[in-house]
């Protein structure tokens, strides 16, 4: 799921090149011990700051346009960090915020369908991924159409989310039916769909994190 109304438009490029840098930044620390560890320990130290200051793409991409008065900020490994530092603890940081992002956007999709009275919530919609909530119960079922598989490139796979978020709940998904053609995948679909339909919505929700 991509909303990113009101995000600089630079944002994808920018998290491009941080992921850039993180690679290169690991691809060399890897092969010497003590250049990881120093590499780590800035990397560390610069995202540990981000994390109580940054909370916006805005505000990343503020940092990453005048780094030195952020590092100015800092003491220790992190005050000295070089630009391939930077930007891999900005590739970090970057991937925590789409997360936060992505939950709100969640959260308000299912407040959005209970106040309306709907049986389920699409979560997340894409060309090769869509993800529809059961309300009741917390069951996704996540639509796949993979076009790296050959043979059975559509796929049905079920989770267990929480329900107020959508939050996948550790050690509660399902496996994965592949399927050779579209039609067939989407008949499951229906056919699982109608089975959770028949859930006893006003008992324990499978869900349930207590």
């Amino acid at each position: 799921m991509a909303e990113q109304t009101g995000i600089d438009p630079g944002w994808d490029a920018a998290r491009t090149r941080w992921r850039t840098a993180a690679d290169r930044l690991w691809s060399v620390a890897l092969v010497d011990d003590e250049g990881y560890r120093r590499a780590a320990g800035g990397v560390g130290a610069v995202l540990d700051a981000m994390r109580r200051t940054v909370t916006t793409p805005e505000e990343l991409l503020a940092v990453d346009a005048e780094p030195g008065g952020f590092l100015a900020d800092l003491d220790g490994p992190g005050s000295e960090a070089s630009p391939l530092v930077v930007g891999a603890a900005c590739a970090v940081r970057a991937d925590e915020i789409e997360a936060g992002r992505a939950r709100d956007a969640r959260v308000a999709r299912v407040a959005a369908a209970r106040a309306e009275g709907r049986t389920w919530v699409v979560l997340e919609e894409g060309w090769t991924r869509s993800v529809s909530m059961h309300l009741a119960t917390g069951v996704a079922l996540v639509v796949i159409d993979d076009p790296y598989r050959d043979r059975e490139p559509h796929g049905l796979g079920e989770a267990v989310l929480a329900t107020g978020t959508g939050d996948p709940l550790a050690g509660r998904g399902g496996a994965e039916e592949w399927f050779s053609v579209a039609a067939d995948r989407d008949a499951a679909l229906a056919r699982r769909r109608a089975d959770i339909d028949a859930l006893d919505g006003d008992g324990p929700m499978v869900s349930d994190e207590r």
